[in-house]
């Protein structure tokens, strides 16, 4: 099983952002948040060794140490982890001390820091409300405290930013130490603050992709670099399909049948409100995760196909893929009894490849 933890609060809202998430939280709106949690996951303990539990939001690490331990502690308890579960949490650099990274470390096995650019000018444009000596010390801390896997988020095509500065990113995120890392086109989202005035060059976009290619990590899925065996399992088991319990408000869960994903709002969650069911017949959900599947390099081969809960055939799967081939592109799929991917074309347009597939 894969559990996502969703901490609702930020210190402000970045420009680009749409996830749900409270700015400026009160003190009793966090410990509320923390005792709803508790009892949710107290009553949905299992006895079994969990595969990986993500913390996300928002940011986790916005809480204090003390609400911070407390969060890890009843997460410890409920969901069981073991020693090869891999634990991940996100984190921004305004919101750390040593003392919560070392904390952090103490529970976590994977960190993920939200750089968006090293340039303080474009963190500016994006609305990232983090300055450049924080940065730096986020940096030094979570050096220091050795974790065994360390992600860099990066935001590219931001207007202003040129080939050459992405590369001084890219440069300088590999330069840390990091086995991981995440490199998203902005994309202006309805609902985000700057949505407006956050338009990327599409040109530049498809520009600064090919050049995130050649990080020196290598791309394993459409925006994310690993070293080989630093990949998120988190991601790469909810891709494929695995199963997904998510806690929290707006958190999405996969019961191998139906997504649910808990209310978007603090307040209804807090008050116990139902979370939203997607229901839609097997074959179409079928289609769904075969389709988020190939943004990985990976792919599909028959036996991660077999993997997934009520799969049909894998030459049904060869039929579908053919298919779709044919309606947009056959360049941008490589087809084989052994595997099904989407080369560098087709993942650049998986968009179009995974509409062709639903």
């Amino acid at each position: 099983m894969n559990y996502y933890i969703h901490v609702p609060f930020c210190r402000s809202r970045c420009g680009y952002c749409v996830f749900y998430s409270e700015p400026s939280p009160s003190e009793a709106a966090e410990d509320a948040y923390l005792d709803r949690l508790e009892d949710i996951l107290r009553s949905h303990q299992s006895p079994e060794t969990c595969d990986t539990i993500y913390l996300g939001g928002g940011t986790p690490t916005l809480l204090s140490e003390e609400r911070l331990e407390r969060l890890f502690l009843m997460t410890a308890r409920f969901l069981h982890p073991g020693p090869e579960t891999e634990i991940s949490i996100e984190s921004n650099p305004e919101t750390l001390t040593e003392s919560k990274v070392r904390l952090i470390r103490s529970f976590a096995n994977r960190i993920s820091l939200g750089v968006q650019s090293f340039d303080p000018a474009l963190r500016k444009t994006l609305g990232r409300d983090c300055s450049q000596p924080a940065l730096e010390q986020a940096i030094a801390w979570i050096s220091a405290a050795r974790f065994p896997h360390w992600n860099c988020d990066l935001i590219y095509a931001i207007p202003g930013q040129s080939p050459d500065g992405f590369v001084r990113d890219l440069e300088r995120a590999v330069s840390l130490g990091i086995d991981h890392l995440s490199c998203y086109s902005l994309t202006p989202e309805e609902g985000a603050r700057l949505a407006g005035s956050l338009v990327p060059d599409e040109d530049d976009s498809a520009r600064m992709w090919e050049l995130a290619g050649r990080c020196g990590l290598p791309r394993y899925e459409i925006s994310n670099y690993a070293k080989p065996g630093a990949e998120c399992r988190h991601n790469v088991n909810v891709w494929r399909g695995g199963l997904l319990a998510g806690f929290g408000p707006s958190a999405a869960g996969f019961n191998g049948k139906s997504r649910m994903i808990q209310p978007a709002s603090l307040s209804d969650w807090l008050h116990g409100d139902a979370p939203e069911l997607d229901i839609i017949p097997h074959p179409a959900r079928l289609n769904e995760i075969f389709a988020v599947n190939l943004r990985t390099v990976a792919g599909w081969t028959p036996e991660l196909w077999a993997e997934v809960p009520g799969a049909d055939s894998w030459e049904s799967r060869l039929a579908h893929a053919r298919r779709a081939a044919q309606k947009t592109s056959p360049d941008w799929f490589d087809i084989s009894p052994e595997r099904i991917t989407l080369n560098n074309s087709g993942l650049l347009f998986w968009n179009d490849a995974a509409e062709s597939l639903l």
